[in-house]
């Protein structure tokens, strides 16, 4: 999808973090953007300020973990700007801890949401991408631990490696159609996910609680909206992976990928 000006897009997660910063700049490419959220007064203080950027905004309390809740944020979709073009299949929560102190029911939850939100999304918006025939993109936002392995990030990565895969498959089922799809595989971006316990406080108190706590997030951090540019572009130049830094997560792979072939060379020998 080269031109988006004029489209349509959806942004889960799009109240705060990634989802606000891709939000932000979709809206000054022209396209005109439906964000849903789980958290009533994020969802109208973000409403409050995209619209500051463009009218073309649709904001909605969405639980992506149920699929009749993005079923009726469809439907209100489609009646404010008609055809969906572009779904970001983008919330979610973090999970980091070892296997043993992660609790059944935050497995679960991580999986509902990481997981199956993201499947439910595509269940519920793929068809209409498909029927309208004016061409698509799904863009599953997992994580840089989706595609290497941390120590204490058990669901939460494992969540993420699983939508590496889904997304994968999807492109794969969608060759031959005017849809495609990308991953978002992030690094480190500067969002509320570094700083749950002052998501929701002001500016200032964010600001001074990453000083204090985290002053590396401000060094290394991706902004949110830059974020949400890379996705524009991987979008346009139909990209499958779409990442947000090429030092840090290159070192990283290329260490997979070698611990991946020293394996299979101890394993079958060429010699």
């Amino acid at each position: 999808m080269e031109s988006l000006e004029g489209k349509v897009a959806f942004i889960t997660g799009g109240a705060s973090g990634i989802g606000l910063g891709m939000a932000s700049a979709f809206l000054k490419a022209g396209i005109k953007v439906a964000i849903g959220d789980i958290a009533v007064d994020r969802v109208r203080r973000a409403s409050d300020k995209l619209k500051e950027i463009s009218e073309d905004i649709v904001s909605l309390t969405v639980d992506t973990a149920s699929e009749n809740s993005l079923k009726r944020a469809a439907e209100e979709i489609e009646a404010r700007f008609g055809n969906i073009h572009i779904v970001c299949n983008n919330a979610g929560i973090g999970g980091g801890r070892r296997f043993l102190d992660t609790s059944m029911e935050r497995w679960h939850r991580v999986i509902d949401v990481n997981l199956w939100g993201v499947l439910h999304g595509i269940n519920v918006f793929l068809p209409r991408l498909l029927e309208h025939g004016e061409g698509g993109h799904i863009v599953n936002t997992s994580s840089f631990s989706g595609i290497v392995g941390h120590h204490s990030q058990s669901c939460y990565g494992t969540s993420k490696f699983a939508v590496v895969g889904m997304t994968e498959y999807l492109r794969n089922d969608l060759e031959k159609d005017n849809v495609s799809a990308s991953v978002l595989c992030p690094h480190i971006v500067d969002t509320p996910i570094y700083y749950p316990d002052v998501a929701d406080a002001d500016q200032v108190t964010i600001e001074k609680y990453k000083k204090e706590k985290m002053p590396w997030l401000e060094k290394i951090g991706v902004d949110a909206e830059e974020t949400g540019n890379m996705v524009l572009k991987g979008i346009q130049t139909d990209e499958l992976y779409i990442f947000t830094d090429g030092e840090a997560s290159r070192r990283m792979m290329e260490g997979r990928t070698k611990a991946l072939f020293e394996a299979m060379d101890r394993q079958f020998p060429t010699n």
